[in-house]
């Protein structure tokens, strides 16, 4: 009987600024060179079967991202890890494989939050940090297929401080609201008159749950 396996992965250097897409074909390659027992799916045009659980930005490094996959058979989780680094290219990384138990919603269906880390090339004090989290509302403007639409992202915004040399953040992702850490400087810069642009965002861990508690992705 097939299984699915969580894999969390890192993804940091010059390979961040593969797309998507890209980084899907990838990681197809990759399990098929391990030798991974993977399951593919029926029809004409069979696949193997993984999916993301958040489509990376281009640029953006992660410490904790998510991927599931659909497996025939597999001598054990560690194998599975051992297997993918194997034959992985420099600045990914395998560092765990999990057994998804029956009934668990997808990688993908369960984001609920993630965490962050934001280096930019100046900085916001923390009397601007904590007097920008006391509005409350903080207003985007998106645009949609019904056109410009205004947003408020404060709900969002579960944690925000200073973090030596960086911005922590802790913001609501997945179906429901998903706030984006450009939003928040962008934001962070119209309040208090300034010009801070982003270095690097670096993802730090996905998780699930809901207002009463969350866990990352990988725990049951």
């Amino acid at each position: 009987m097939s299984e699915t396996i969580r894999i969390k992965f890192t993804r940091t250097g010059p390979v961040s600024y593969i797309g998507h897409l890209d980084l899907l074909r990838y990681f197809q390659k990759i399990i098929a060179k391990s030798g991974i027992d993977i399951k593919y799916s029926q029809g004409f045009n069979p696949h193997q079967l993984v999916s993301f659980a958040y489509p990376l930005g281009v640029s953006m490094e992660t410490l904790g991202d998510y991927m599931d996959m659909e497996v025939e058979s597999y001598e054990s989780t560690d194998s599975i890890v051992d297997s993918l680094n194997s034959v992985m290219n420099e600045g990914i990384t395998v560092v765990s494989a999990s057994v998804v138990p029956e009934g668990e919603p997808t990688a993908m269906a369960s984001v609920y939050m993630a965490d962050y880390d934001v280096f930019t090339d100046g900085a916001f004090d923390d009397d601007e940090i904590n007097d920008y989290l006391a509005q409350k509302e903080i207003i985007i403007l998106k645009e949609s297929k019904k056109g410009i639409q205004a947003s408020d992202i404060r709900p969002g915004i579960k944690e925000l401080k200073n973090a030596e040399g960086r911005i922590f953040m802790r913001l609501s992702s997945g179906s429901s609201l998903n706030i984006k850490p450009a939003s928040v400087i962008e934001t962070l810069n119209t309040f208090t008159n300034k010009n801070v642009s982003i270095d690097l965002i670096r993802r730090l861990e996905i998780y699930k749950g809901d207002e009463n508690g969350i866990k990352p992705l990988g725990e049951y």
